[in-house]
């Protein structure tokens, strides 16, 4: 019987073949938007663990200098930067950066006895987007920061 059904069938027609590309056309281009999305929240989350991360080996680079005042994260003076923490080797990489340069924009500091750090606008970058200015942030909020904070919103000078 089933011989019978498919002898009398000879292949798909134009217009069902159409219909098909038409589906898989749709399907691909939905896919390839949502795809899109997720690349860019990714980059996104990279940037801003790449600052938790920095943040992390300032909190170890004043651990392990609390002793020497003329490495340890100053109230004021000479600056910690992105940089000084990539030069002692407190990290070794910096992940997400527009470019070298920048680690310079990353300034740590202590204010009254917790360590605080400030981010220049347009040293991150993720896809298109770069990060807001970010002034005197606690160590929490650092932790806490999320994609839209640090790519849209920004945070200014904040308390504890």
């Amino acid at each position: 019987m089933f011989k019978k059904i498919m002898k009398d069938e000879r292949g798909l027609s134009l217009v069902e073949l159409l219909a098909v590309v038409v589906i898989m056309a749709v399907i691909a281009g939905i896919g390839a938007v949502a795809i899109t999305g997720v690349i860019q929240r990714n980059r996104e989350d990279a940037a801003v663990s790449s600052l938790q991360n920095l943040t992390a080996a300032a909190n170890l680079y004043q651990t392990s200098n609390v002793g020497d005042p003329d490495k340890s994260i100053p109230a004021s003076g000479n600056k910690v930067t992105g940089q000084t923490l990539l030069d002692e080797g407190f990290i070794t990489s910096i992940g997400s950066l527009v470019s070298d340069n920048q680690a310079a924009k990353i300034v740590f500091n202590v204010v009254d006895g917790k360590l605080k750090v400030t981010v220049d606008g347009d040293v991150f970058k993720a896809g298109s987007k770069q990060n807001k200015p970010m002034n005197n942030m606690s160590e929490d909020t650092v932790a806490k920061l999320t994609r839209k904070q640090f790519f849209e919103d920004g945070i200014g000078t904040t308390t504890p």
